[in-house]
C-alpha cells in the first residue's frame, strides 16, 4: 500500500509539471523560508569577495548570526574568527552574543565589526573555574584578543556586557576578590584601533592592554553599575576593581574621548608604560587618573615614562565618591604579605609625566602620592618611608576644582627615594574644609626647589600628617 502511495504520488507530480510552475513555493515552503531567515540553520554566513567601502579592497566577510534564546555563541564567534579573522572582516549584526567560555581569538590584518553586545553568562562558579590566569597581582582573564594591524568596531552600538552585577554582589566586601574575570584583554597586540566601544557592566577591570604596542583607544566608554538596591545604603564600595582601563608591559598606548563611571581607577598605568597619551577623559566616581600601583614584587624593577594626560575631568558619580583626582601610588620597601593584596619591595622609577589641564568637583583627595601601599592591616608605622620607587621629573599644569575635605595635595614620599624634580604650575583647587589649613598641602620627603611653583609645601613636612583622610 505504501508503495502504491509512492508511485501514485510520482505519477501525480509528473502529470501535473506540464501545468503547474513549481517553481513557485507552496505556502510551506514560504514559512519554513521565513523560518529559517529567522532563525538560520547555519548561524555563520561567508563572502569571499566582499568590497569593503572603508579599505576599499575587496576581502572576505563572515556576518555571524546569534544564536538566541541565551545559547552560548562562543563555538559560533571561534569559527568566525578562524575563517575571517586573517585579512577579512568579522560582523555581529544582532543585539545580543551570548559567551558562556573564556575565548583567546587572533586578528591579523582584520576588523570586528560589532553592532550589539558580547554577553557574558552570570555563571560564578563556572567562571571561577574557568579562565585565563594573568600572573601580574594573580587575577583572572575571560576574552584576549591578540594580533597585529586589527580594528575593534562597536559601532556606537555595542561592545561588550561583562554582566558584572552579579560579581560586584559577589566581590562587595573585599578587594581583588578572586577570580573575577577582566572583560577585555588585548594582548601582544600592534596597531590595533579600538573605536565607538563600550564595555558595560564589567566583572573586574574593564579593559587592560598586555604586552602590546600601538594602541589606540578613541571614543570608548566603561559603565560599572551596580542595581542591587542594598547598594545604595552600604558604606561599602560595591563597585571596587572596576577600573576603565589599564596599561600593562605595553608602549604607545593613546585614549581619546573616553568616558567612564564606575567605582575605581579611570586609567590606571601599571608597571613597564612607556608613552601613553590621553586625551578628553571624564571620569565619573572611583580613584580617577593612578599611576600604579608599582612596586610590588621584591626585586624587579618597574618603569613608567613618556606620560602626557590632558583635559581631564574628574567628578563623584550618584553611586561612588570620587575618592582621588591624580593618584601616584608605590608599594612600601619591604615585601609584607603577597599578592594582589600584598608585597612590596620592587624598585624604580617613574619619570617625563606631564598632567595638564585638569578640572575637578568635589574630590576626596585631588593629588596624592603614596609610596608606601598595602592593602593589608598591620602596623604600617614599621614600613614608614621604606619605599624604594623613585617619583621624579613630574609636572602638573592647571588643576582647578573643589577638594571636599582638608587635603588638596596629600604627597607623601620615601625618605630613601625622596621625590624630585617635580613643578606645579596654576593649581587652583579649593578645599572642602578649611579647619586646619596647615594640612592643605603636605609635600613630605620632596626636594623642593625656588621654581617648583607650590610654595604652600614650604617646608614640605607637616606636622600634622597623622591622618590621611585629611580631616582632622
Amino acid at each position: 500500500m505504501w508503495a502504491k502511495s509512492l508511485l501514485a504520488g510520482s505519477v501525480l507530480s509528473t502529470a501535473l509539471a506540464g501545468v503547474i510552475d513549481l517553481s513557485i513555493p507552496s505556502a510551506g515552503e514560504l514559512i519554513s523560508d521565513v523560518e529559517a531567515w529567522i532563525h538560520p540553520s547555519s548561524a555563520l554566513d561567508f563572502q569571499e569577495d566582499y568590497y569593503d567601502p572603508q579599505a576599499q579592497v575587496k576581502r572576505k566577510l563572515c556576518t555571524l548570526h546569534a544564536l538566541g534564546d541565551e545559547k552560548d555563541d562562543s563555538n559560533n564567534l571561534v569559527a568566525a574568527f578562524e575563517k575571517c579573522g586573517k585579512g577579512g572582516i568579522i560582523r555581529l549584526p544582532d543585539a545580543n552574543y551570548t559567551i558562556g567560555r573564556p575565548l583567546d581569538l587572533h586578528l591579523e590584518n582584520a576588523v570586528l565589526d560589532l553592532h550589539g553586545w558580547l554577553s557574558f553568562t552570570a555563571d560564578v562558579p563556572y567562571w571561577l573555574e574557568n579562565h585565563f590566569d594573568f600572573p601580574f597581582q594573580k587575577q583572572s582573564l575571560a576574552f584576549i584578543i591578540r594580533g597585529n594591524d586589527y580594528i575593534l568596531d562597536g559601532n556606537d552600538k555595542g561592545g561588550i556586557d561583562g554582566n558584572g552585577q552579579v560579581w560586584y554582589n559577589y566581590a562587595k566586601d573585599f578587594g581583588n576578590k578572586y577570580g573575577r574575570p577582566m572583560s577585555l584583554t588585548i594582548k601582544d597586540s600592534k596597531n590595533v584601533l579600538v573605536k565607538n566601544f563600550s564595555i558595560i557592566q564589567p566583572q573586574f577591570w574593564a579593559s587592560l592592554v598586555w604586552g602590546s604596542e600601538n594602541v589606540y583607544f578613541k571614543d570608548f566608554y566603561v559603565n560599572a553599575t551596580s542595581f542591587n538596591p542594598e547598594s545604595s545604603s552600604d558604606e561599602k564600595n560595591w563597585l571596587q576593581n572596576t577600573d576603565g582601563s589599564d596599561t600593562y608591559q605595553s608602549h604607545n598606548v593613546t585614549y581619546e574621548n573616553f568616558v567612564y563611571q564606575g567605582g575605581d581607577d579611570c586609567i590606571a598605568l601599571k608597571p613597564n608604560s612607556t608613552l601613553i597619551t590621553a586625551r578628553n577623559v571624564t571620569c565619573f566616581g572611583g580613584t580617577g587618573i593612578a599611576f600604579g600601583s608599582i612596586a610590588q614584587y621584591a626585586g624587579v624593577k618597574d618603569i613608567i615614562e613618556d606620560v602626557l594626560l590632558e583635559d581631564i575631568g574628574l567628578y563623584p558619580s550618584d553611586q561612588c565618591p570620587g575618592y582621588q583626582g591624580v593618584y601616584f601610588k608605590s608599594w612600601l620597601g619591604y615585601s609584607v604579605g603577597i599578592p594582589p593584596n600584598g608585597g612590596g619591595g620592587g624598585y624604580g622609577y617613574a619619570k617625563n609625566i606631564t598632567v595638564r589641564d585638569v578640572y575637578m568637583e568635589d574630590i576626596w583627595h585631588p593629588l596624592v602620592v603614596q609610596s608606601d601601599l598595602t592593602y593589608l592591616e598591620f602596623n604600617r608605622k614599621q614600613y614608614a618611608d621604606s619605599g624604594l620607587f623613585e617619583w621624579s621629573d613630574i609636572h602638573l599644569k592647571n588643576f582647578t576644582g573643589t577638594a571636599l575635605a582638608n587635603r588638596v595635595a596629600w604627597m607623601s614620599c620615601s625618605k630613601i627615594t625622596p621625590c624630585h624634580d617635580w613643578t606645579f604650575e596654576d593649581i587652583n583647587i579649593k578645599p572642602g574644609k578649611k579647619d586646619h589649613p596647615e594640612i592643605h598641602y603636605t609635600c613630605n620627603n620632596f626636594v623642593l626647589g625656588g621654581n617648583d611653583g607650590l610654595s604652600q609645601c614650604h617646608p614640605s613636612n607637616s606636622t600634622f600628617e597623622t591622618d590621611n583622610g585629611g580631616t582632622l
